[in-house]
């Protein structure tokens, strides 16, 4: 806890952390079938179902880690350079109301996904579809129709999700000028693939939904395997690989979040707590992010590079101006 009362804490941390994931479970080789690639999906998704319904502190810097990945994966599909160092710029270089550009906007749209409960998602979705500069279309309002459909499919939820991507694809790409790299600069993929995700979460009950799906599926190694990026079984074995990189990823987070959780006591800044809060709660922070309204951009400064110096916060440039601090 921190040092001083009128601070914000951060939560509590289990003193337990859950096993690693299971060697068994971890897709390497090319599936022989479907079913193989399903008992994968259906292993990973119970192991990361488990951390999903625990909801720990660090679940906002978790799911915004993985919109970062899923954007990065996105605009490789696209045949764009941007990585995500490249990603974080966007988002934080770029002035309230102003055009991140075509990477930043694939980022803007994953973020959207997990932003708020699973429950508001059609509202989300619009938000990232005009984040990617895509009409409401006839050809969009097929894909949310298929989305819809599949929330009530009664087969398993990576089942469903995967005929939802193909329906989706195919709403958005039909008639593009490039359906090798998604249509409309792949903004169809993207779309398709945030729309899989959302309906996998409905199907496993979760409070919110984790982009899973596009790194895996996008990467550059499936990209050279070549084959239908649509096929069922193709997008039920990226959710078993996309599982156990959720689940890699959240035991990393546990151990920084606990980081963090010990270097609190070691702070006297007035604002602190609040400033933690938020360092669990997104993928990175400038010192110039409103935290909480109490904190100035110096003081937030010394207060990253005094984390930093402690070992509980990354500083994620590399630069000596506008830099990024997260877990």
């Amino acid at each position: 806890m921190l040092a001083r009362g009128d601070s914000q804490g951060i939560q509590s941390l289990p003193a337990r952390s859950p096993p690693p994931f299971p060697a068994w479970a971890r897709p390497v080789n090319t599936p022989e079938s479907d079913a193989e690639a399903a008992f994968l999906a259906g292993a990973a998704l119970a192991r990361l179902d488990a951390i999903v319904r625990e909801n720990p502190a660090w679940a906002g810097v978790w799911r915004q880690r993985l919109g970062l990945s899923a954007a990065a994966a996105s605009a490789r599909r696209a045949g764009r350079t941007e990585d995500e160092a490249s990603l974080r710029d966007a988002f934080h270089l770029t002035r309230p109301g102003a055009d991140p550009g075509p990477a930043g906007q694939r980022l803007l749209a994953w973020r959207e996904l997990s932003a708020r409960s699973v429950g508001h998602w059609r509202s989300s979705f619009k938000v990232a579809a005009a984040a990617l500069g895509v009409a409401h279309d006839e050809a969009l309002q097929e894909a949310i129709e298929a989305a819809e459909a599949g929330a009530g499919d009664k087969r398993p939820a990576p089942f469903a999700a995967a005929r939802v991507f193909g329906l989706a694809r195919r709403a958005l790409t039909q008639g593009a000028r490039s359906p090798s790299a998604g249509g409309r600069g792949g903004e169809g993929e993207l779309l398709a693939a945030w729309l899989a995700d959302a309906v996998l979460a409905q199907g496993l009950n979760w409070p919110f939904a984790l982009p899973l799906v596009a790194a895996p599926l996008f990467s550059d190694a499936e990209r050279r395997k070549g084959g239908d990026v649509a096929d069922g079984g193709t997008i039920v074995l990226a959710y078993a690989k996309g599982a156990a990189r959720a689940c890699d990823l959240s035991a990393e987070l546990r151990r920084r979040a606990q980081k963090l959780q010990d270097a609190a006591p070691k702070l006297r800044a007035k604002g602190a707590g609040a400033a933690l809060a938020a360092l669990l709660d997104d993928d990175s922070l400038s010192a110039s992010s409103k935290i909480g309204g109490q904190m100035s951009e110096r003081g937030a400064r010394r207060l990253f590079d005094r984390l930093v110096a402690l070992g509980a916060v990354r500083e994620l440039t590399g630069r000596a101006t506008f830099r990024l601090y997260g877990l």
